[in-house]
């Protein structure tokens, strides 16, 4: 048996298939390319995963420029930006934090892709951070690995949390069920979306009424009338 072999433990083979179903589930959310599909043939190919590998299968025959622009595109029916359900978070603050977080850890999305707040780069930084975490427990840097447990844990609370429940609920409408599907199980791994996230422009339907008023009306003659 090999040195490499003896590295990997049943903990780095798992982080190992986190990173592969964290770089799949991203991938079903790229614009459909050329490149994208012998990406996604590659990756599918060594998926153990049965149901992601069948995802990847139906997302290669039907998923089209089309589909992806009609779904995910500027005017599209389901929005996979951040910054659309970060209610009350200023745009560029957003974007800073999120530049931070990759630059901290290496992460060079491709720039001619989509933006960073993008469900698509988000989850390939979730893969990437597995992976990262995989190499370091391999290497022996405990320390190293730990930190990078701790982003994940956190991006995933803090950010794609934000995203996957309710792009998944706009694809239960809208997507095909391959998509839907993978918005299901990033839903399950991120979990509820912290509550100060919602959409810009959203009532704030958590206030109490009698927590949030006004104070008593006026009295009729306490009002000021206008002249005509």
């Amino acid at each position: 048996m090999s040195e490499a072999a003896d590295r990997l433990t049943p903990e780095i083979t798992s982080l190992l298939g986190e990173a592969a179903e964290w770089r799949l589930l991203g991938l079903l959310f790229e614009y459909p390319t050329e490149a994208w599909r012998e990406q996604l043939s590659a990756l599918a190919a060594d998926m153990k995963d049965e149901k992601l590998k069948a995802l990847a299968t139906a997302a290669l025959e039907y998923a089209t420029e089309g589909l992806n622009i009609a779904l995910f595109g500027p005017a599209g029916t389901v929005p996979v930006r951040e910054v659309t359900y970060q209610g009350g978070v200023q745009f560029g603050y957003l974007m800073a934090e999120l530049a931070a977080f990759y630059d901290a850890f290496g992460y060079k999305p491709d720039a001619a892709a989509e933006a960073d707040d993008h469900l698509a780069v988000q989850a390939g930084f979730m893969a990437y951070l597995k992976f990262k975490q995989a190499y370091a427990l391999a290497d022996g840097d405990t320390e190293h690995a730990g930190v990078t447990a701790e982003a994940a844990a956190n991006f995933l609370k803090n950010h794609i949390a934000v995203l996957a429940e309710p792009v998944t609920s706009k694809l239960e409408t809208f997507g095909p069920d391959y998509l839907v599907e993978a918005g299901r199980i990033m839903s399950a791994h991120a979990g509820p979306p912290p509550r100060n996230s919602f959409p810009l422009g959203s009532p704030l339907e958590d206030l109490d009424a009698d927590e949030f008023t006004c104070g008593p009306s006026a009295a009729g003659d306490d009002l000021v009338q206008l002249a005509p």
